[in-house]
């Protein structure tokens, strides 16, 4: 049984954070129209903070999603669509049951 106060966090991710009116964006994520925020600027203080020598020659975007969205949290290394163009995922992080999902475009061989 959920407690009162993670309902309520879960009706704020929902009524707040991922809001069509406020933050929240529709794209297509993994084959769904899914509502996401698209934050490339904390996905550069992030990379900061991991000091990826490679991170800067690599197109990287980072998007917050609804942790329900997925029966399954995503891994590292695997391929994901945004927006029907190919992106491998680099990075998970739950916070509260939001997902920050950090990806890059895979190198072309």
């Amino acid at each position: 049984m959920m407690s009162e106060f993670k309902k309520m966090v879960q009706e704020d991710i929902e009524d707040v954070f991922l809001d069509l009116d406020m933050f929240g964006e529709e794209h297509m994520v993994a084959g769904k129209v899914r509502t996401i925020i698209l934050d490339d600027v904390e996905n550069l203080r992030r990379g900061e903070q991991v000091q990826d020598p490679e991170a800067l020659h690599k197109k990287r975007r980072m998007f917050y999603i609804a942790a329900k969205e997925f029966k399954k949290m995503p891994n590292a290394g695997v391929m994901i669509d945004l927006d029907g163009k190919p992106y491998r995922v680099v990075r998970v992080e739950e916070e509260g049951g939001i997902l920050a999902i950090t990806i890059e475009i895979p190198e072309q061989r």
